[in-house]
Parts: C-alpha cells; sequence; structure tokens
C-alpha cells in the first residue's frame, strides 16, 4: 500500500519546479504521460547590467526574446559534439562573425 500524504508531497514538490503547456496539463488531467523534453523549468539568473544589456541587444538583432536567445546558448552549449549543429546556432555565429568584422 502506498503513502498518499508521501505521494502527494512529490508530486506538489515536482509541481513547484515543472511548467506544463496547457496541451500537457489537459493530457495529464486524462491520465496520458507527459514527455520529459516538453517539461519547461523557469529560473532565476543574476547578471551584471552590462552582460544583460549586451544579451538584449543580441536578441533585438535576431528578432527574439533575451530569454529565447539565452536558452539557446544553454542548449549549445550542453549539446552532444557528436549531434549536428543546430542551423539557429550557425546562423547567431554567422551574424556575430558579421557584426564584429564590421566592428
Amino acid at each position: 500500500m502506498t503513502d498518499n500524504g508521501a505521494d502527494l508531497e512529490a508530486i506538489a514538490e515536482y509541481y513547484e519546479t515543472h511548467e506544463l503547456t496547457e496541451d500537457e496539463v489537459m493530457a495529464a488531467e486524462q491520465g496520458e504521460p507527459v514527455a520529459a523534453e516538453s517539461v519547461m523549468i523557469t529560473t532565476s539568473l543574476r547578471l551584471p547590467k552590462p552582460v544583460m544589456d549586451e544579451v538584449r541587444r543580441r536578441a533585438r538583432e535576431r528578432g527574439v526574446k533575451p530569454t529565447a536567445i539565452m536558452r539557446e546558448w544553454i542548449e549549445s552549449a550542453l549539446a552532444d559534439l557528436d549531434e549536428p549543429v543546430p542551423f539557429s546556432v550557425i546562423t547567431a555565429a554567422v551574424a556575430e562573425y558579421r557584426h564584429r568584422r564590421a566592428s
């Protein structure tokens, strides 16, 4: 027999650190499993103002939100070196290269 109190605590702890899309919430309510890759976690990050200003500038250049470009950079840094490089990363590298040459 399981301890329902412990189960509830584990579930509460999980959802305090994980976010689900509306579709995933609906699927979970219907008993369907949720893919771990689709769960997004919100975190707080403290950066020096000049660093965040540069992140915002680069995001503006690319037409994305600062959080999107930061997520891309982190995912790229953690990517398996045997995996192909995402096109968005190549595009960002080309933009950075052109920017530096123009300066």
